[in-house]
């Protein structure tokens, strides 16, 4: 409850919880707004060339805060420009056409199992894993399984909460991955051990878009 004095203890706590409860909630909003914004597009994009029925998928919420709002549209951008790479390696292809071949919900976590492979987290591997299962979506779609994608990008949008927010949250929030994905090696992390991806053309560019984008961001931030 706030008291008269803006200053005193009582209201200078509570203020910061409702702070930082808004950050929460806005970490929240935002990695499903990235998740599901993905797999829409990749299942939209085959369900059109291939002439198969698009699932029905949920709607993200609303995000008011428009620095948010152009955060994501930044990040849905830079997991395209991810995606594009990862298209081109073989071992990545072979990877989601064996998980499509298991055909329902346990390829989910098949998925996370080779992504997070020995625990670690970090937001490259987070980012890996939603164009991932916007990929592994597309691919069920293509194969006439349309009830598995809601299926798996609920499974998904429930790890990201239970297993992902909480890091995210301990690193700064989203705005922080732009930085660090600038600066990640996709085959340090990868091709070492489980050889998901061998992208070392692609990460000069990436890190070019990536670090464009956080100059923007902070601009518009301050402006």
């Amino acid at each position: 409850m706030l008291t008269a004095d803006p200053l005193s203890p009582v209201n200078c706590k509570l203020k910061k919880e409702i702070h930082t409860g808004l950050e929460q909630l806005e970490d929240d909003q935002i990695g499903e707004a990235i998740l599901i914004r993905v797999v829409r597009n990749e299942v939209m994009n085959v369900a059109a060339e291939g002439n198969a029925a698009p699932p029905d998928l949920p709607e993200d919420r609303p995000i008011s805060n428009r620095q948010d709002q152009k955060l994501v549209l930044q990040l849905a951008e830079t997991i395209k420009v991810i995606g594009d790479r990862l298209d081109q390696d073989q071992a990545f292809n072979d990877m989601i056409d064996g998980l499509v071949k298991v055909a329902d919900q346990r390829s989910f976590w098949k998925l996370v199992e080779k992504v997070f492979t020995d625990g670690q987290i970090n937001w490259g591997r987070i980012i890996v894993l939603f164009y991932s299962v916007g990929k592994l979506s597309s691919k069920m779609v293509l194969a006439r399984l349309p009830r598995v994608v809601s299926g798996i990008l609920n499974l998904c949008l429930d790890y990201f909460r239970k297993n992902l927010l909480e890091w995210i949250r301990k690193v700064g929030g989203w705005i922080n991955s732009i930085s660090s994905l600038a600066r990640y090696s996709f085959e340090r992390d990868f091709c070492s051990s489980s050889r998901l991806i061998s992208l070392s053309s692609g990460v000069l560019f990436i890190s070019g878009v990536l670090l464009g984008g956080l100059i923007v961001w902070r601009l518009n931030r301050c402006a």
